[in-house]
């Protein structure tokens, strides 16, 4: 039997909603903050491995963790699959939802058995994400804007919105520096999107008959500007600008993204592990998530030690960064 059949007779507390937005004013919303384009795929795709497919990735510990495990599996993913499967789905696609669309809110469903009274406690819980660019706030209280259909109030502009609990959301974001930068990133990286085609057709007219246009020069200075802009992260945006630096730079920028990654998984999973704790004073249990067999910020920082003292060379630095 399937987790969500399991659930039929179970009765939710959710009150965002996950949808396909059909209405102009929600897609362009939900457009803004979205992966598609050429150079924000390609870091959606990289943000894919902040924890690895390979290896043994988590476990639930505490005195509860035998009877607690099987709910955090379900909460996390409605995928089937031990407890390092769901983990490393939340922690991927949570990373990529972090740098590409920004502060990422779920909301924490509470799960009851339909004839349960209201002094009994839930029987399960779920992590609901709320779709990045519908959330907002009205008289500073949280909304969440959907389609008519799903009916509601209405702001000045005409959309539907739905109210949020405050008490019941998570937000998963940077420190106000680190996000400063990385929307600046972003922000580069759409822009880049757009223009992304042009490049061919300059190539076209250069074929044509003469233009001042030069291929190359064209080619290093895109690489000298992705290099700085990306720099905050240490992304290579898949090798554009190596043609253009000497290896050591290279590798040195391997590391800086590994440990992008690595600071970005452990604050994903600090604040989880936070919610769990908030989660377990409402039903009764304690137990957190444990990642194992996983790199740590602590060999990252070595690995950059040996990189500054030659103590390791670039070949055995740059197999450490993969």
């Amino acid at each position: 039997m399937t987790r969500r059949r399991q659930e039929d007779d179970l009765r939710s507390t959710r009150r965002s909603r996950t949808f396909y937005p059909v209405d102009d004013v929600l897609q362009k919303r939900m457009a803004a903050v979205s992966f598609e384009g050429y150079y924000t795929y390609l870091l959606h795709q990289d943000l894919g491995f902040v924890i690895p497919y390979t290896g043994p990735v988590a476990r639930v510990i505490g005195p509860d963790a035998t009877r607690v495990r099987p709910l955090i599996e379900a909460a996390l993913s409605q995928r089937e699959g031990s407890i390092s499967e769901p983990v490393r789905h939340f922690g991927n696609s949570t990373a990529q939802l972090v740098v590409i669309a920004g502060p990422t809110t779920y909301e924490v469903a509470y799960l009851y058995p339909a004839t349960a009274g209201a002094s009994e406690n839930p029987t399960a819980f779920r992590l609901e994400l709320v779709l990045p660019g519908t959330l907002s706030y009205r008289d500073g209280r949280p909304v969440q804007y959907v389609p008519a259909a799903y009916g509601g109030s209405r702001d000045k502009t005409g959309l539907t919105y739905v109210e949020l609990d405050p008490g019941t959301l998570i937000t998963f974001r940077f420190d106000p520096a680190r996000e400063a930068a990385v929307r600046r990133m972003v922000d580069f990286l759409r822009a880049a999107n757009v223009q992304q085609g042009a490049e061919a057709s300059l190539i076209d007219q250069s074929m044509r008959g003469s233009t001042p246009y030069d291929f190359a020069q064209h080619q290093q200075l895109r690489g000298e500007l992705f290099a700085k802009v990306t720099e905050p992260i240490g992304w290579n945006v898949r090798g554009l600008f190596k043609d253009n630096h000497l290896e050591p730079y290279g590798v040195w920028r391997q590391l800086r993204f590994l440990e992008f990654k690595l600071g970005l998984r452990d604050l994903i999973i600090s604040r989880l592990n936070a919610t769990l704790s908030e989660i377990g004073n409402r039903m009764g249990f304690q137990a957190t998530i444990e990642l194992r067999g996983q790199r740590t910020l602590e060999e990252v920082q070595q690995a950059k030690d040996d990189f500054r003292s030659g103590r390791r060379g670039l070949g055995d630095l740059a197999t450490f960064a993969v």
